[in-house]
């Protein structure tokens, strides 16, 4: 870990820190790991995967709008990436707006059609809509 910040450069130190973050999470150092990804996001603060990544941490305490806010942040610094809108479209499922929630599926599923978490969730969608 040292010798990887001791080698980074400006333009790879937020990257450095995001993966710091995730032997955060591999420790199960939840704090460790959210001070990592907001280093990473010090350094890049379009760094998406860090912000996805925050927004997760967030979420996981309770802070949704924060976690919504973080996820939106990170699909426009990074539209092509799947997990923030596939973690958007959980909070807006847990919050009962179907449509959001679709849309973010939807979205989801445009960037990764094998993502077996989110075909899950819209087949659940899916089953709840026909039953209406």
């Amino acid at each position: 870990m040292e010798r990887a910040l001791m080698f980074a450069d400006d333009k790879t130190l937020a990257d450095v820190w995001y993966n710091i973050g995730h032997i955060g999470i591999g420790v199960g150092d939840l704090a460790f790991a959210y001070q990592a990804f907001k280093v990473s996001v010090s350094y890049d603060n379009t760094h998406a995967e860090s912000l996805n990544n925050i927004g997760v941490l967030e979420l996981r305490k309770g802070n949704t709008e924060l976690a919504r806010s973080l996820f939106q942040s990170s699909i426009s610094a990074d539209g092509s990436l799947y997990e923030p809108s596939y973690n958007a479209s959980l909070i807006s499922h847990d919050e009962g707006n179907v449509q959001e929630c679709l849309e973010n599926l939807n979205a989801s599923l445009d960037k990764f059609p094998e993502h077996t978490d989110s075909n899950e969730l819209m087949k659940t969608l899916k089953e709840r809509l026909m039953g209406l």
